[in-house]
């Protein structure tokens, strides 16, 4: 998930970026030496979660007045852009592969395999080819299929995340009359991160990033990542009776609000050491009871003045 904030003609915009590309665990496999998967949106799984998304993000408006619209990657994929974006960056895959992909050398760009009911793509583009503005894909059990950038339809493509990150920058750099400011999480802060965007735009004007905390369980993992990857992680949370901090649902079940949540992230940015730093789960419980506490004893004392 990526946040944007617009700023043209004095009017603010925060376009929501979902990333329903994202490769679904549990088909992941490997071909000889090559890792395969399906994306999210070919299972038409990312569907899934938006009705909770989608009702977390009305409440939040509601608490902060802020108007938004969310954006799949097929939005992006539609911008008038992208085709010679694309272009310029295969042209120049052996200068920028390596600095996105180092492990690799390649460019993550995939392409579901177009038979019915298959739908696997290579992870790292390992086994891509290139010819001209063309490129060769293949299917391990379909064989080649490709896709022609000049004219193709390119919203069947995908993208890994560094690849993402550097069309979105160099999307954001043909809108310069616009101020853009990006709301990444803090695993995609520092310098190795930075590098693999900055090194390939050379010089092009790039969008201001603000990096959110992490939410990290004991041993200093990021949360969201590890349940994305192990679906029956955290089980000691849930013996707990913490599960409510893992899952949208279980959070509005155990008696929280969103309102909760806000003034919790609320008291971060008007105290900024507490915005520059990492969260535990744990810290993050105690910081909700406290003002879920607070609001209690303030409604005690609401009724008592009555």
């Amino acid at each position: 998930m990526n946040t944007n904030l617009i700023i043209h003609d004095n009017v603010s915009h925060h376009p929501l970026d979902l990333v329903d590309t994202a490769p679904y665990s549990p088909t992941t496999t490997k071909y000889g030496d090559v890792v395969y998967q399906k994306s999210l949106r070919y299972l038409q799984k990312a569907n899934e979660s938006n009705s909770d998304f989608e009702s977390l993000l009305v409440q939040l408006g509601a608490e902060c007045g802020v108007e938004y619209r969310v954006r799949k990657q097929t939005d992006i994929l539609q911008d008038p852009h992208l085709r010679e974006i694309l272009q310029d960056i295969v042209a120049r895959r052996v200068e920028i592969a390596p600095l996105l992909e180092p492990r690799y050398k390649t460019l993550g760009i995939r392409y579901a395999c177009p038979t019915p009911d298959c739908g696997l793509a290579d992870k790292h583009g390992i086994r891509n080819e290139y010819f001209g503005n063309q490129i060769k894909f293949q299917c391990p059990v379909h064989g080649s299929y490709q896709i022609d950038l000049e004219n193709g339809d390119l919203k069947f493509l995908e993208f890994n995340t560094p690849l993402r990150g550097l069309i979105r920058c160099r999307l954001f750099a043909q809108d310069p009359v616009s101020s853009w400011v990006q709301i990444k999480g803090s695993d995609y802060a520092g310098f190795y991160a930075e590098q693999m965007v900055l090194r390939p735009l050379q010089g092009s004007c790039t969008p201001i990033t603000v990096y959110t905390p992490l939410i990290m369980d004991w041993s200093g993992a990021k949360i969201s990542k590890s349940l994305y990857v192990r679906p029956d992680a955290y089980e000691y949370l849930r013996l707990s009776n913490l599960s409510y901090l893992l899952n949208f649902r279980e959070f509005c079940a155990a008696g929280f609000k969103i309102g909760t949540l806000y003034k919790l992230v609320e008291g971060w940015i008007n105290e900024p050491k507490r915005l520059f730093r990492h969260y535990t789960i744990y810290q993050i419980h105690q910081e909700l009871l406290q003002i879920l506490n607070s609001e209690r004893e303030s409604l005690k004392e609401a009724e008592k003045s009555k």
